[in-house]
């Protein structure tokens, strides 16, 4: 090849590579310097910005924790330091080894002579046994023990789903159930009916295998096996493992690399910000299919206890009395070898010390790195180990397999169930125990010159979260255009003074400004919510116009028809719905269904809005431009409850207390 041959560079670009090749006019490879001039450039191929995002989400909620911790340590700081000077220099170190920590010692939380940590640990076997013994007692006790039980509670709050409801309406599947059905029906065009609530309450609740619930709640339902979009949603709401191509009877997602879920698998949080992003707004169907999974758990939890610790108390003691039984079981019917193999052995995955964490060597703990071993699995081992013993004249033994069967041998108070607490209930456990611990800490009544107590600072710190409208409350944020929040009062912003600081109302104003962009269509007008009544309508109309029927295009009738007697009854417009009203009205012959074209299948707009509103204002006539201004309102503001039922009382239009609840409850958003 010299500097005067006429040739052409081919390139191959991919996400990872690049291929060249040079050839002549005649395609074929050229040569240079006695090598083909062809090749390949291998890199790295880009990720996405998700994996980043969830390491990001993980460090601001830690530092938001850290932060509520280092507010209550601040206030209850004098009062500790007259008592234990190194108080919380020990808590800080007890992430370290021993001879690591600043001042070299094997107690963490006391160190006194007549009081160190394995009298505390005698004594309060775990911190519910310590809160529950806070919530029962006025009599007085050590401030560190209180400072404990409230550092537990602020540090794992629970979520805040049900954000401003009550814990009776939280502990009722009946709210819950009520709008899992209306997501169904809206969302999917499923009715699942039964004739008493109660019964799928009894279901759920059962000690029963995952089959089995599963089987019990397809018979009260009346769905047939064959049915497997129903036999789907049922089975994830009984815990078992189903695919999402058949939950949304979408031959699609079989291809999907989580295709198959289960709400019980440990994994499902971490798989979140993947399955909202091939599912899009289906997501928050599947959302809805799980408060039912999660409310069934949170019963299981409970036990019928009012009070958390009460019921991690109870799990405790069960855990204790069962590792009895089942240590004398292994005594009485298997060898010494077992017995170390099941209690002892650092090696095995799923015996007793893979499930804990922890195995005694030498008469030391030493913790095992990397178990993967949970309570199904645990019991799954121990099943195959007492598949071939039985002694029907022992009731421990018939216990203990009965048990292994069901899953429920062993329980732990600290599971991935615990996610599934809402923060109401440690909210009740909170104002106890400051309710009685203000009798003998005379600092929690002092008051400053706004006249908040201490007792109130520290239920400001449980409950407080910056909302999302608001932003950062940081003013270094502004240089990087990052900060919108309007100040009333300059100065440091803590949680129990925000409203006193912060213009909720002038920061939710500039953070929808900032959110609103213009029309690419009409010069000058702001963009409307995707769930906009006109928006809505205009989507719909530009579906039927391109309906053709014999390939002519429908009739403007025709097309009023539709609309009225089709979109404005169902949120979901089906070919099979469109082809049997034509066929009903005459339109067309029940043989002539292929010649509908120039619709891809299903209708994808929908006047979802209009039905929802006509089914909540059923008996009221409200005006256009109140409703537009509820889906904006509901759009930027459907997650701040608080804030949006504040706004819909300024309405002009006086809801009822129905149409407020029922208003709350929806969704739009985009």
């Amino acid at each position: 090849m010299n500097n005067e041959t006429k040739y052409y560079l081919g390139l191959d670009i991919g996400t990872s590579s690049v291929g060249w090749a040079v050839t002549d006019e005649n395609y074929k490879i050229l040569r240079s310097h006695g090598k083909a001039l062809w090749g390949v450039r291998l890199f790295e191929a880009a990720k996405s910005a998700q994996e980043r995002r969830v390491f990001r989400s993980g460090r601001r909620r830690l530092q938001r924790r850290v932060e509520r911790i280092r507010l209550l340590q601040e206030l209850f700081a004098e009062e500790i330091s007259k008592v234990d000077l190194g108080f919380y220099q020990r808590l800080h170190d007890s992430y370290y080894y021993e001879e690591d920590k600043t001042i070299i010692q094997k107690n963490t939380l006391f160190a006194e002579k007549n009081f160190d940590d394995k009298v505390y640990h005698q004594k309060y076997p775990t911190i519910y046994h310590l809160r529950k013994e806070l919530i029962d007692c006025d009599t007085v006790h050590d401030i560190r023990e209180v400072y404990l039980a409230i550092h537990h509670i602020i540090k794992h709050r629970g979520h805040f789903l049900f954000s401003g409801q009550k814990i009776d309406v939280i502990t009722s599947i009946k709210t819950s159930f009520r709008e899992f059905q209306q997501v169904l029906k809206d969302e999917m065009q499923i009715e699942l009916v039964v004739d008493h609530v109660e019964t799928v309450e009894e279901i759920l609740k059962a000690k029963d295998g995952i089959s089995k619930k599963e089987k019990n709640l397809k018979d009260v339902f009346h769905v047939d096996t064959k049915d497997k979009q129903r036999c789907a949603i049922l089975g994830l709401i009984a815990g078992g493992k189903k695919s999402l191509s058949h939950v949304f009877a979408d031959e699609s997602l079989e291809d999907f690399e989580k295709n198959k879920i289960s709400f019980a698998d440990g994994n499902f949080e971490e798989n979140q910000n993947v399955l909202e992003e091939a599912l899009g707004e289906r997501y928050y169907v599947l959302a809805k299919i799980k408060t039912i999974y999660d409310w069934a758990i949170l019963a299981d939890t409970l036990q019928g206890k009012e009070s958390l610790s009460y019921a991690k108390t109870a799990i405790y003691d069960k855990h204790r009395k069962d590792l009895i039984l089942l240590k004398n079981a292994v005594k009485k019917y298997l060898s010494k070898e077992k017995f170390i193999e099941i209690f002892r052995s650092s090696e095995e995955k799923y015996n007793y010390c893979a499930y804990i964490g922890m195995c005694k060597k030498n008469g030391k703990k030493i913790a095992i790195k990397d178990s993967k071993c949970n309570q199904e699995l645990l019991c799954k081992y121990l099943r195959g180990i007492f598949k071939n013993i039985s002694n029907e004249s022992d009731q421990h033994l018939i216990y203990l397999k009965q048990e292994m069967e069901l899953n429920t041998l062993l329980p732990k108070a600290v599971s991935k169930d615990n996610s599934v607490i809402p923060y109401q209930l440690q909210e009740i456990e909170l104002k106890k125990i400051l309710a009685n611990a203000k009798k003998y800490l005379p600092f929690l009544n002092q008051t400053d010159e706004k006249g908040l107590s201490v007792c109130d600072k520290i239920l400001a710190i449980f409950k407080f979260r910056i909302p999302y409208y608001v932003g950062p409350v940081n003013g270094a944020h502004k240089e990087a255009g990052f900060y919108w929040a309007e100040l009333k009062i300059e100065g440091k912003v803590y949680p129990w003074n925000f409203d006193e600081r912060i213009d909720v109302e002038k920061s939710a104003e500039a953070f929808i400004k900032r959110m609103t962009n213009k029309c690419t269509y009409l010069s000058g007008e702001d963009v409307l919510p995707k769930a906009s009544l006109a928006y809505q309508e205009f989507m719909v109309l530009n579906e039927l116009n391109n309906l053709q029927i014999h390939d002519e295009k429908i009739s403007v009738e025709l097309k009023k028809d539709l609309y009225q007697n089709l979109f404005e009854k169902y949120k979901k417009v089906t070919i099979k719905r469109l082809t049997d009203y034509l066929v009903a009205k005459g339109v067309l012959e029940a043989k002539e269904k292929e010649k509908i074209s120039g619709i891809d299948g299903d209708f994808k707009s929908s006047l979802s809005t209009y039905l929802d509103f006509s089914r909540i204002f059923c008996k009221k006539k409200v005006s256009l431009a109140i409703l537009e201004q509820l889906v904006s309102d509901i759009t930027i503001f459907g997650d701040a409850k608080d804030l949006l039922k504040k706004r819909l009382k300024s309405y002009s239009c006086d809801f009822s207390d129905e149409e407020m609840r029922e208003l709350l409850t929806l969704r739009y958003k985009d």
